[in-house]
């Protein structure tokens, strides 16, 4: 499934670059061709998240999403550079070069992957409806996880609402100013903040993590989770230069403490057996986490950005108080250890 979804992302992006190539009249086949990419992405998320799951082993489990993260931040940095570079120069060759590299990416796949298993009898006849239906049952039954990913969807809504709500209220409000010789508008001033988020993820990552260990991922959550609340609440209203560098900084230094955890144990508390439908219900929380964002511009044009702030700020606490619950809480880790058991 992994390879099939990686080979038609690669087709579908080629569809794309030469379907920009032949003018605006060809729009329909880039919609097309977006549309088949778009929901081949969602149905490869899951499956690539339970074959990442399915080659973990305990003793780099830790290791592993935390390197995760940095590549993960490190991957979407690149790219945006590129986009930048590329994309009003030349879209095809943008889209071409993507495309390559999920090409790429499948022959890679394709090589080091091992081969599944001859599927049994009984595993056909769990691809029949009534079983897809049952095992999607099983996990909406679970509360603890649903919870998690009502919790991840509510503090994503955050980092997403930057791209959002944010750019869009820099551009209209923010004071350009001179620094130098440099000239900051609000376009500028949102670009500054993507840079310095990218830049603090990519250089002190690793060094958070090392000097804040002692903690121990309990208190380290709380502390992630309480940066990430405080920084992105300031963004949402904040004008001033100093004080957005700053407040980015912090939700930022938030971010790399909890998500390597949060992931962690998302990956612990999933059943090891029903890791593809836990997968596919947990990228529904990306995509709700995606809608709020959007809700927020709509909210933006009602509300004052200090409204905003102190909406988002009750959100993001909701999210940051469920998200520990869930993991930490007593009744979470019986039904966990329940979980095991069964």
């Amino acid at each position: 499934m992994v390879l099939v979804y990686q080979l038609v992302m690669a087709l579908s992006l080629l569809f794309i670059a030469f379907a920009l190539m032949n003018g605006t009249l060809h729009i329909l086949l880039f919609c097309i061709g977006y549309a088949i990419f778009s929901i081949t992405w969602g149905l490869h998320y899951p499956t690539m998240d339970t074959l990442i799951m399915d080659a973990i082993t305990p003793e780099v489990e830790n290791y592993i999403y935390k390197i995760d993260y940095w590549l993960t931040n490190v991957a979407v940095a690149f790219g945006a550079f590129l986009g930048g570079i590329l994309y009003t120069s030349n879209k095809s060759l943008l889209l071409l070069s993507a495309a390559l590299i999920f090409f790429l990416v499948f022959l890679s796949l394709w090589k080091w992957i091992k081969p599944d298993n001859q599927p049994s009898l009984d595993t056909k006849r769990n691809h029949s409806f009534k079983a897809i239906f049952q095992s999607y049952g099983s996990v909406l039954s679970d509360k603890r996880y649903l919870v998690l990913t009502l919790a991840f969807s509510f503090i994503m809504m955050a980092e997403l609402s930057t791209s959002s709500y944010v750019s869009v209220r820099l551009e209209e409000t923010f004071d350009s100013i001179k620094l130098l010789s440099f000239h900051i508008n609000g376009i500028k001033m949102f670009s500054i903040l993507m840079i310095v988020n990218t830049l603090v993820v990519v250089t002190c990552t690793f060094i958070i993590v090392k000097y804040l260990s002692f903690l121990g991922d309990k208190r380290l959550l709380a502390l992630g989770l309480l940066l990430y609340v405080i920084g992105y609440a300031n963004i949402i209203y904040l004008n001033h230069v100093t004080l957005l560098i700053i407040f980015m900084i912090v939700a930022t230094v938030g971010e790399i403490i909890y998500s390597p955890i949060f992931d962690e144990q998302k990956y612990t508390l999933t059943p090891e057996k029903k890791r593809g439908t836990y997968s596919s219900i947990n990228s529904l929380g990306y995509n709700l986490s995606e809608l709020l964002a959007r809700l927020s511009i709509a909210l933006g044009a009602l509300l004052t950005p200090l409204s905003m702030a102190l909406f988002v700020f009750i959100i993001l606490s909701i999210g940051a108080v469920l998200m520990y619950a869930s993991i930490y809480s007593q009744e979470s880790r019986k039904q966990h250890a329940k979980t095991k058991i069964q």
